[in-house]
């Protein structure tokens, strides 16, 4: 089968399976294949593209979410924009959020993903208490900061290639308000840019636009 990501390059001819359980996934396992994980495709880059692709997207339950504490415990194959349809109608948002709802759990963690708020409140993992993880002989482990934090630590950004991520527990950020208040400058050049987000670094999120096509001082 044709399988791609997010940047539709490249597209390789892969050896496709799914999995839904703990036993399926063990199962796949024991061939002793070399694979990938992967998620929703939603990635920029070719990370989990190989010949032997295991796609995660059919498991996909939350499985705890304390409305009082805000922390949630889901399937790695569960989307952002499934957590969002059922934290937010309670008061909670998302720590960290990139610039798709699309992606999956597990590869928010895999890629360690980061959000307009880097700044000021790191990225995904910096919000993650505990991961489960499947390590190649099919057992599972637990993983934080605290207990294996060698494995966390690699699971963290390692895109996919220390163990299969299976279940993430994660704190959620409260919301305080159904409104935003933003603020827009409009910058000159790199230098003006520069000295404006220094001096607005208070603020949670933020970002910067760069006219490409703009003539003038950079």
């Amino acid at each position: 089968m044709k399988l791609t990501a997010w940047g539709n390059y490249p597209i390789l001819d892969a050896n496709i399976e799914y999995f839904s359980s703990i036993t399926e996934l063990q199962n796949i396992l024991k061939s002793g294949e070399k694979l990938i994980i992967y998620g929703n495709g939603r990635s920029y880059g070719d990370q989990a593209l190989g010949k032997h692709v295991v796609i995660s997207k059919k498991y996909n339950y939350i499985t705890q979410f304390d409305t009082q504490k805000g922390v949630i415990t889901c399937h790695c194959g569960v989307t952002l924009e499934e957590i969002l349809d059922v934290i937010v109608p309670k008061g909670w948002f998302l720590p960290v959020t990139p610039g798709t709802k699309y992606i999956t759990v597990g590869g928010a963690v895999a890629s360690d993903v980061h959000g307009k708020n880097h700044h000021k409140e790191g990225t995904f993992c910096d919000h993650v208490l505990s991961i489960d993880v499947m390590l190649p002989s099919g057992s599972i482990v637990t993983c934080s900061k605290k207990k294996n934090q060698e494995l966390f630590k690699a699971t963290c950004g390692g895109n996919g290639l220390t163990c299969v991520i299976l279940n993430v527990t994660f704190s959620l950020k409260k919301i305080e308000t159904a409104y935003i208040t933003q603020r827009t400058i409009k910058a000159k050049n790199i230098e003006q840019l520069l000295h404006a987000i220094e001096k607005n670094e208070h603020y949670t999120y933020a970002v910067a636009w760069i006219d490409c096509v703009a003539k003038g001082k950079i």
